[in-house]
């Protein structure tokens, strides 16, 4: 495998590329963004699968390490919908005024933000997987501006505030994407000869 000190990020997504650069921990290892008109179709039936196929793609077309997020908002009265399906409901907006409208009169509000992180070899085999959640509730209205996709939805509930509503630095703490990424991050370093 080539040596390097760079590791691809299988997204077209410039904000959770732009939230990654900025969680990510390790100095000497730059994230690389995927060539330009990167799509995969994201049809798997879970987080994990989804990164799967977007790293794996990934990495047997630039034949290097690579890594991808899938990630998406789960509400639990809704049976944790959208769950993977979260980006294509989201709708510009649409899909977060329907999940405030649909939980109105329920007592459970409770949802949680899911990322999985897969890492690829250059011949698309999986050598890094993880799942983290980050749980709150679902606001009764959409609240913030900072942030992107359900954040103005999301409430953290010992904070009392949205992930829309704090700032980058925090969110960069205490996130599902934080937790996932650092935990990648982690292991990278323990494993650091497969890049460098």
């Amino acid at each position: 495998m080539k040596k390097s000190q760079y590791i691809y990020f299988a997204s077209s997504n410039k904000d959770k590329l732009k939230e990654i650069k900025s969680i990510w921990p390790l100095k000497n290892v730059a994230i690389k963004a995927a060539p330009y008109g990167f799509q995969v179709v994201e049809n798997g039936k879970t987080f994990l699968e989804n990164a799967y196929k977007k790293a794996s793609t990934l990495s047997k077309k630039v034949k290097a390490i690579a890594f991808s997020d899938d990630s998406g908002i789960e509400v639990f009265e809704l049976g944790r919908k959208p769950g993977v399906k979260s980006s294509r409901y989201f709708r510009n907006g649409k899909g977060m005024l329907e999940i405030t409208e649909l939980v109105k009169n329920k007592k459970n509000r409770k949802c949680c933000f899911t990322c999985a992180i897969v890492a690829t070899d250059s011949k698309g085999k999986t050598i890094f997987k993880v799942q983290k959640s980050w749980y709150g509730k679902v606001a009764k209205n959409p609240q913030g501006k900072n942030g992107f996709g359900y954040d103005p939805i999301f409430t953290i509930p010992y904070l009392n505030k949205t992930s829309a509503q704090i700032s980058s630095k925090l969110k960069n703490k205490l996130s599902h994407r934080a937790m996932a990424v650092n935990a990648f991050a982690k292991w990278l370093r323990k494993n650091k000869k497969i890049l460098i």
